[in-house]
């Protein structure tokens, strides 16, 4: 039998917090510019491809939210200052896309979401195939859970749909990949991670 200890709670919340403020600005970051959206609506072309990926965006911050409940049961011993640093980076890659695919409203003139979503979206993607990359990286090390784990495959394919949507860069693809990607990961929270414990 492991007798490996974990962090206390209190420890726990001291390491989460960053990577939980990263994540809150994220979340903040399309609620307020949502917001801003509709209230200058008259000055803003809406895309229905942009408005996938914003829901897409959302749910992938919530699950990042979710999953750090699992870096609970991580071993004290695999928490370092560079275990922290890697943890931070993973939020900041999807904290990026928020940043690029939701930009401020000019003060004059229109913001067209769909042009938005021609200019970032590969570099969008990019940043989110990373950040899956990402999250695998860190089941295996802090959770030591198996290369070959189950959840592999829900990250493989969305990882897979994120890198072709960034080298095939068009509306109709976009689409596809952002409906496919928002599909396979609500099914992986639906049977792979429905409880914290």
């Amino acid at each position: 039998m492991d007798d490996a200890q974990t962090l206390t709670p209190a420890a726990f919340k001291h390491l989460v917090v960053p990577i939980g403020v990263v994540i809150g600005l994220g979340v903040a970051r399309i609620v307020i510019a949502t917001s801003h959206y509709v209230a200058n609506r008259e000055r803003v072309r809406f895309s229905a491809v942009h408005s996938l990926w914003s829901v897409l965006l959302f749910v992938m911050l919530l699950g990042v939210w979710w999953i750090l409940w699992g870096l609970s049961h991580a071993e004290a011993e695999r928490w370092t200052f560079f275990a922290l640093l890697y943890l931070v980076g993973g939020p900041i890659l999807i904290y990026l896309p928020s940043t690029l695919l939701l930009p401020d409203v000019p003060d004059e003139g229109t913001l067209d979401l769909a042009d938005t979503f021609d200019r970032l979206g590969q570099t969008m993607m990019a940043s989110m195939a990373l950040f899956v990359v990402w999250l695998a990286g860190a089941e295996i090390y802090l959770l030591s859970k198996p290369v070959w784990d189950p959840t592999r495959i829900p990250q493989s394919l969305v990882c897979g749909a994120f890198v072709v949507g960034a080298a095939f860069p068009s509306r109709r693809v976009a689409a596809v990949v952002g409906a496919v990607s928002l599909l396979v990961i609500l099914a992986s929270f639906t049977t792979l991670r429905t409880r914290l414990i």
